[in-house]
C-alpha cells in the first residue's frame, strides 16, 4: 500500500521544482492544482453545473467552460463566494485524488497540495507533510521574475497565505530551499531516501 505525503510551501518556495525532481526517482505526484483544473475544464464536469447552479449561468461561457476571469474578480473580493466555491469544488477535487491514489502501487507518492495549511480538510488524504521552506525575500524575487508581477502583488499574495510559523507547525519534515536549484535537488535526493528507508517493505 502507497505512503501519501503532502508537498507543500507558500508561493515561491520551490515546491513544484521539487515535485520535478521527486518525479525523476519515479515518485508519483499527483497535483491538486492540475485536477482542480481538470474538474473546470469540460463541459460536462458536475464542477461546473453546480458553479453555474451557485452562481449563475454567467459565469459560463458561450461553450459552457469557466470565465476563469469572472470568477477570479468575484472571488478575490467577495469572501463568501471564495468559500462556496471552495465548499463546492473541495469534496470533487478530494474524491479525484483518492481516486488515482487508490491506482498506485509505489512504496510512496506526494500529493502536492499548496494551501494544505489554509485548508486542514485535505490533510486526511496523506500519512505525513513536507515543507519546502524559502525565505519570503528568496519568494519575493522568484515570483517577480517568474511571473512578471510587483513587488507589491506579490507581497499581497503572500499575505493571503498561511505564514511560516502555521506551515511550520503542520510539517512533519522541512526541506530548505535557500540556495541552488542543485542544493535543493540534492536535498530531495536524500529525503527521497528517508522516505524509502521509512516506508519501503
Amino acid at each position: 500500500m502507497t505512503a501519501w505525503i503532502a508537498l507543500t510551501g507558500g508561493i515561491g518556495s520551490g515546491k513544484s521544482q521539487a515535485a520535478i525532481y521527486f518525479k525523476s526517482f519515479g515518485v508519483p505526484v499527483i497535483d491538486a492544482d492540475a485536477v482542480n483544473r481538470r474538474l473546470i475544464s469540460t463541459t460536462d464536469s458536475p464542477a461546473l453545473t453546480a458553479i453555474a447552479r451557485s452562481f449563475g449561468g454567467q459565469m459560463l461561457d458561450e461553450n459552457g467552460l469557466l470565465r476563469r476571469d469572472k470568477m477570479r474578480q468575484l472571488i478575490f473580493t467577495d469572501p463568501a463566494a471564495k468559500l462556496q466555491l471552495e465548499h463546492i469544488l473541495h469534496p470533487l477535487i478530494i474524491a479525484q485524488i483518492r481516486t488515482e491514489q487508490a491506482r498506485s502501487h509505489a512504496v510512496y507518492g506526494l500529493v502536492e497540495l499548496p494551501t494544505l495549511t489554509e485548508h486542514p480538510h485535505f490533510r486526511p488524504l496523506v500519512q505525513r507533510v513536507l515543507l519546502i521552506h524559502s525565505d519570503e525575500h528568496v519568494r519575493l524575487t522568484r515570483v517577480m521574475q517568474r511571473n512578471g508581477l510587483s513587488e507589491a502583488e506579490v507581497r499581497a499574495i503572500i499575505t493571503a497565505q498561511a505564514d511560516d510559523a502555521s506551515r511550520f507547525a503542520l510539517a512533519d519534515d522541512i526541506i530548505p530551499n535557500h540556495g541552488s536549484p542543485q542544493d535543493l535537488a540534492a536535498a530531495v535526493a536524500r529525503q527521497h531516501q528517508n522516505y524509502l528507508q521509512r516506508y519501503a517493505p
